[in-house]
């Protein structure tokens, strides 16, 4: 299985700088009738029904006056690697024209959404910035803030496709308040990557929180694991699963995003401290009991070249779990070509080789669909077990 991510996007800023996007702009009617057929055959069981992708980053450059920023880093041949990173996540979601990126990320999102045949909705994901445990502020670690307003204003404006999730740093002097304002505009949402952010999920700082969100019956979707698509800057060991804990233990919901398949964290309940994979830890807080009405998971980025394996596997396998599962997309990131390699998928038996022309087809003319009818196709290698249907449904209590 391959783990390294940053051996996959060092090879990406070598070959694919500058690298446009191929999302087709074509109508659906010019789709071959294989690849109709099979969208059809996706959707069918979900006529009447109103899916959700619960996992859609919302970004761009700033210039519509969405408030979103970009760390200068990125944006500077001086940081080739971060530079290539985020101009090829642009390009992949069919940003042509940086002075309307806001506008064309937004509207390739719409327009995917509105390919679907069924009733289609995602989560759109803000991203607050970074802070210090003193509650200040730290733009030279902030790579991407995406801000609350934006999304929520999103939300009333495209209230048929987009469900927006606000962010909030726990250690925010002023977090409770954002957290009650956002909730008064009607989200129900919080967007935390730890890593990136530098939050301890497990510190006492973070209990007031815990508790606010309880009171506004909030919920909690937080990456796990490592990460690499937003620079973590050494604090990997934030994303351990098993510190999601005290937010369990305060009654929070939580959605732990792509069920922590990437990296290595201490085992914090083994006496030797051992590093043991996230993912494993991961099963063990799924697994417990107590969790079972509080904890979920999305299966996003579960299907990408870089994390292709046993996860995957024990996800398909463990039916028992699957009405905890949670639909999502990760999106850019289906769009991103080299990081969705329909073959290799054929060739570890987790989807019929016949299917991999169609895919690749439906890719290059809608991602937000093609990950979707990706998802529905997967079958365990060995029994073929598929994610039942109802983890499509799946709502959050």
């Amino acid at each position: 299985m391959i783990r390294n991510n940053y051996f996959l996007l060092i090879l990406c800023s070598f070959i694919l700088l500058g690298c446009k996007s191929e999302i087709s702009k074509n109508n659906p009617a010019e789709l071959s009738l294989e690849a109709q057929s099979l969208i059809n055959e996706t959707l069918a069981p979900f006529q009447g029904d109103t899916l959700i992708d619960y996992h859609v980053h919302v970004v761009g450059l700033g210039g519509s006056g969405s408030g979103i920023e970009i760390n200068s880093d990125m944006r500077s041949v001086i940081h080739p690697f971060k530079l290539t990173r985020f101009n090829y996540f642009m390009d992949a979601a069919g940003v042509e024209d940086e002075t309307k990126a806001d506008e064309e990320y937004l509207s390739n999102i719409i327009a995917q959404i509105g390919g679907f045949p069924v009733h289609f909705k995602v989560v759109g994901l803000a991203l607050d910035r970074h802070y210090l445990e003193s509650g200040e502020r730290d733009d030279s670690e902030t790579e991407i803030f995406v801000p609350n307003d934006y999304l929520l204003d999103l939300g009333q404006l495209f209230p048929d496709q987009i469900i927006p999730a606000s962010s909030v740093h726990p250690y925010r002097k002023d977090a409770i308040a954002e957290l009650e304002k956002v909730a008064a505009r009607g989200t129900r949402f919080v967007k935390w990557i730890p890593n990136a952010l530098g939050i301890d999920p497990s510190s006492e700082l973070c209990d007031p929180f815990y508790e606010a969100m309880v009171r506004l019956d909030m919920v909690l979707i937080t990456h796990a694991g490592d990460e690499h698509a937003v620079d973590s800057g050494g604090r990997q060991h934030l994303g351990n699963p098993l510190l999601l804990r005290r937010a369990l233990d305060v009654g929070v919901k939580v959605i732990v995003a792509h069920c922590a398949v990437a990296g290595e964290s201490i085992d914090i309940d083994d006496p030797e401290l051992n590093e043991v994979d996230n993912f494993e830890l991961f099963l063990r807080l799924f697994d417990d009991p107590k969790y079972e009405d509080q904890l979920f998971a999305d299966v996003s980025a579960m299907t990408l070249l870089n994390q292709i394996g046993e996860p995957l596997e024990v996800m398909l396998s463990r039916t028992d779990l699957h009405h905890r599962l949670l639909y999502a997309s990760d999106y850019p990131l289906p769009a991103v070509t080299i990081l969705n390699n329909n073959s290799a998928l054929s060739l570890l038996g987790f989807i019929d080789g016949d299917l991999v022309p169609v895919l690749s087809e439906i890719q290059r003319y809608n991602p937000l669909l093609y990950n979707f009818v990706l998802i529905r196709s997967l079958k365990h290698p060995e029994t073929g077990v598929q994610f039942t249907e109802d983890l499509f449904r799946t709502r959050i209590p």
